[in-house]
């Protein structure tokens, strides 16, 4: 049997007993996961055809403008905006994930748009214009959808203004 001295089985207890408890998942030692600006489209859920009017994600700051503008919009019931108010990120996320019915038509934002959500929707396929409606009160337009989705191109025009077409955002934005 071989015999260690007190600070050599010190060690050796200590080696063990971090060997043991290297294999551990302990909360709190793993770094959290890290976002990048390739996220998926959040699961914004898709209304049904018959409720599907113009789809509008985006800021709830920004519910009183599209409310507002809505009650201004004499279309009809299948053309009734329908703001899914879940946050700014998460509306540009969703927006930027596609053109057609099986995504948002417009993105209410209570911030400019960024560098990095521009090259997602870019990235897509996806010109947009933006509109202005006081300060960090935007709303983003699907080019695509100006035309191909019915009462949107009606709805823009009734809030009498024109919008610009959005070019890439300074890094910074």
């Amino acid at each position: 049997m071989t015999r260690f001295s007190a600070p050599a089985r010190s060690l050796v207890l200590a080696f063990a007993a971090a060997a043991l408890l290297a294999g551990c998942q302990m909360p709190g030692l793993t770094p959290p996961p890290q976002q990048t600006a390739a996220l998926p489209p959040p699961a914004v859920p898709k209304p049904p055809p018959e409720a599907r009017g113009i789809w509008i994600v985006g800021s709830p700051a920004l519910r009183g403008t599209i409310d507002q503008a809505a009650v201004k919009y004499a279309g009809g019931p299948d053309t009734k905006p329908r703001l899914d108010a879940r946050g700014t990120a998460t509306g540009f996320r969703a927006f930027c994930g596609g053109v057609g019915l099986d995504h948002p038509d417009m993105v209410a934002s209570d911030r400019p748009i960024s560098a990095a959500e521009y090259q997602r929707c870019r990235a897509a396929g996806i010109t947009l214009t933006e509109y202005g409606f006081g300060p960090k009160r935007f709303v983003y337009v699907k080019d695509a959808h100006m035309m191909a989705v019915p009462g949107v191109n009606d709805f823009v025009a009734s809030w009498g203004q024109s919008g610009k077409p959005v070019s890439a955002p300074t890094a910074g934005s």
